[in-house]
């Protein structure tokens, strides 16, 4: 939204503008002075000088406050003030013709430096004109620069709703999958997974995607939804969450993790025959919060069927959240997937 015109008028300082008039009277002071020697007469003059300055100066920021703002040009503020001090000097002129002052010098010396005079003034009302424009140029710039900013942000924001749309229904298809798997061959674990994945469901709903969220919160959804992995595949699934104390009020956006435990138990439980241990260590290192996902593989066994679009989405989110490409490391080492998710603390 652009700022009213009235903030491009008498702008921003008083002060500079008191020092502005205070320099023109002593100019004209001191040259009338020097001229003609005449204290009284001098007085009057810069009396008058200042005040056809002080006019002049809120024409033309008047006339040019109205000017279209864009490439910033010379002419227009040129054509202003010359238009302007032109207009002020014959005004004077008039004024002094009147004999207002007894001193019939006075009007052959203001003249004679008629041509000075509307130099000087034009000199400075474009000097004024210019300062308007450029200050206009720069209110618009800033302007658009924050619309910029926000478009950005609700970009940015509706891309990040959209991932986290997209990982629920990812996770729900899987869960229904192990529902329906259970269904016929042990209803009672059917029912009690429905359960817990309402208990989950319960708690995730709660997660405000804008906030960031306590990480021993975090890991009381991931056991969650472990325990359903659980039901579903039974004995061949056992998991670990190590959570030390002064860990756990650190803090990271919601259901961050997620994406990294699904693709554990994908990988380790399709990739490797027997039982597997799923481990989640958290800790902190310096200002950044630190969870690593460990889970067996076996690339000669082959990998569950999936397009990885957990671990992608995650990394996207991460680069929405943080403009950064490194917070999401892997490595596999003796058969032995390792997955670091690197979190900045808020200072």
């Amino acid at each position: 939204m652009e700022k009213s015109h009235e903030s491009f008028m008498i702008n921003d300082n008083l002060g500079d503008h008191v020092i502005f008039l205070f320099m023109v009277f002593a100019g004209a002071f001191g040259s009338t002075f020097y001229w003609q020697g005449n204290m009284e007469w001098s007085i009057a003059d810069a009396i008058l000088s200042t005040i056809t300055f002080g006019i002049g100066a809120i024409l033309i920021k008047l006339m040019l406050n109205y000017y279209p703002v864009g490439k910033i040009k010379s002419w227009p503020t040129i054509l202003f003030a010359l238009i302007i001090a032109c207009l002020l000097t014959f005004l004077n002129q008039l004024l002094w013709e009147a004999n207002w002052l007894d001193y019939p010098e006075a009007l052959a010396l203001f003249k004679a430096s008629m041509l000075i005079r509307v130099t000087v003034a034009t000199l400075l009302f474009h000097l004024i004109g210019f300062t308007v424009l450029s200050n206009k140029s720069s209110t618009k710039d800033f302007n658009r620069l924050q619309q910029e900013e926000s478009r950005q942000k609700l970009s940015t924001d509706a891309e990040l709703h959209y991932l986290r749309q997209q990982m629920q229904p990812h996770f729900l298809f899987n869960s229904l999958n192990s529902i329906n798997a259970l269904l016929v061959r042990n209803p009672e674990k059917a029912r009690e997974m429905v359960q817990g994945l309402a208990d989950f469901y319960r708690d995730n709903l709660k997660m405000d995607p804008k906030k960031w969220e306590p990480v021993e919160k975090e890991m009381k959804i991931i056991g969650q939804y472990l325990k359903l992995e659980k039901i579903r595949f039974g004995h061949r699934l056992n998991y670990e969450i190590n959570l030390p104390e002064k860990a756990s009020t650190l803090k990271l956006p919601s259901l961050m993790v997620q994406a990294l435990v699904e693709n554990a138990v994908k990988h380790g439980l399709y990739g490797v025959t027997g039982d597997i241990l799923i481990r989640i260590d958290v800790s902190q290192e310096g200002n950044d919060l630190l969870i690593t996902v460990l889970n067996p593989c076996d690339d000669n066994s082959g990998n569950a069927s999936g397009t990885g679009f957990g671990l992608e989405s995650l990394q996207r989110r991460l680069f929405l959240i943080f403009g950064r490409k490194d917070l999401l490391t892997h490595q596999e080492t003796n058969g032995q997937f390792t997955a670091t998710l690197k979190i900045p603390q808020p200072q």
